[in-house]
């Protein structure tokens, strides 16, 4: 049974180069994937970069996304792995753009076009924990795929580290499919929306 209420909670994150802050006065917003007009519910985050926003489920599953901005910031999407059945906690990424190019053109080896989507994924398991050896995939394909080794992206990099993160560069515009494939691992491939010039953030699990 789905409760009446659900939190989607966390923390926001200032990526600047390879420094990080916490990442307050962010602006964040929740949607439903059938109404992107309108926000269910809106919140900032605190000065610790903390923010949390219950919604009514009306006891079904939702197919509910974050939008979080903050001026100097590329503009960031959170979409959890799952349909909203009960809480959910996510970390919103926010990089400015010379990061964004640090991250595609520096350490993964591809120029970011942002005509196009960036996808940044974390695969995990069951329990929430990253999953080490999973490799990724999107349909339409990105024209790059990129992994973390030792904290960052690798170009050389074939398959997730033990943080389990990921990226997806250069994605089609519009509607993708997100999965990730680990030999006895059975992972829940699912849809998001890939914007222009933002990024979208979301978990790969089974």
């Amino acid at each position: 049974m789905v409760p009446a209420m659900v939190t989607i909670s966390g923390s926001a994150i200032k990526h600047q180069g390879t420094m990080t802050a916490p990442a307050d006065g962010v602006l964040v917003e929740a949607y439903l994937g059938s109404d992107e007009n309108a926000p269910m519910a809106t919140t900032m985050t605190d000065a610790s970069g903390n923010y949390s926003i219950t919604l009514a489920t009306n006891g079904v599953a939702m197919n509910a996304y974050i939008k979080a901005t903050l001026t100097g910031f590329v503009t960031t999407y959170l979409y959890p792995a799952h349909p909203l059945v009960s809480d959910f906690s996510g970390s919103l990424n926010m990089l400015d753009d010379a990061t964004v190019t640090l991250l595609s053109s520096t350490f993964c080896g591809s120029e970011q076009d942002m005509t196009k989507g960036l996808i940044a994924v974390r695969v995990a398991d069951a329990t929430d924990k990253p999953v080490e050896g999973a490799t990724i995939a999107s349909d339409p394909s990105a024209a790059k795929y990129c992994y973390n080794a030792n904290g960052y992206p690798n170009r050389n990099q074939m398959a997730t580290d033990v943080d389990g993160i990921a990226y997806m560069l250069n994605v089609p515009a519009g509607t993708d499919k997100v999965s990730a494939t680990k030999s006895g691992t059975t992972f829940f491939a699912h849809t998001i929306t890939a914007r222009p010039g933002t990024i979208t953030t979301t978990v790969i699990a089974p």
